[in-house]
């Protein structure tokens, strides 16, 4: 394969994945801005999604092309690992949530023990948790519709929902009366 065509297999592969998260994170991030509305707090959303989705998309399709995000997917049936891609990634995304809490803090204190407990202590189990929450509802319906893809043949899903069945595009001739 050419560089060409691996650079336009890595944008379509990224591309769809990004452009699914950016969705799932616009939608998130505009329920959030209109509870906070009435407080007038305001939040980023297409940028914070973008960015979100662009970091989120990349780590999803390294991961799945390592031994732990595709331990399941031969010897388990869908559903077991669609569960355990989301714990594992969910795990993950908890790491990352928490490291940029901490990066934050660090830069305001100086001091990586004094940020530790700054997050510590002003943790918001809330927010945690409906961070939390609706990422990992992102990873699922993400996973579902990869291993149910998979299962019928790589782009056969997203044909099957993106396209006009075969049978619509094609004219139906009307049978003939001949008696």
């Amino acid at each position: 394969m050419n560089l060409l065509a691996k650079l336009k297999h890595e944008a379509k592969e990224v591309g769809l994945v990004t452009l699914y998260f950016f969705f799932c994170f616009g939608v998130m991030l505009t329920i959030k801005q209109l509870l906070l509305a009435d407080y007038r707090i305001e939040v980023q959303v297409v940028s914070t999604a973008a960015i979100s989705a662009l970091i989120i998309a990349k780590i999803v399709i390294i991961l799945d092309h390592t031994p732990a995000g595709n331990r399941f997917d031969t010897r388990h049936p869908l559903w077991l690992a669609v569960l355990y891609k989301t714990v594992v990634y969910l795990a993950l995304a908890f790491i990352v949530f928490f490291l940029e809490k901490l990066f934050h803090a660090y830069r305001e204190t100086g001091l990586l023990n004094l940020a530790i407990s700054e997050v510590w202590e002003h943790r918001n189990r809330n927010l945690i948790l409906m961070k939390l929450l609706s990422v990992g509802l992102t990873f699922l319906g993400y996973h579902f519709y990869a291993g149910l893809d998979r299962s019928l043949g790589e782009g056969t899903l997203r044909r099957m929902v993106f396209e006009r069945p075969e049978s619509a595009q094609q004219p139906t001739q009307m049978p003939t009366n001949e008696g």
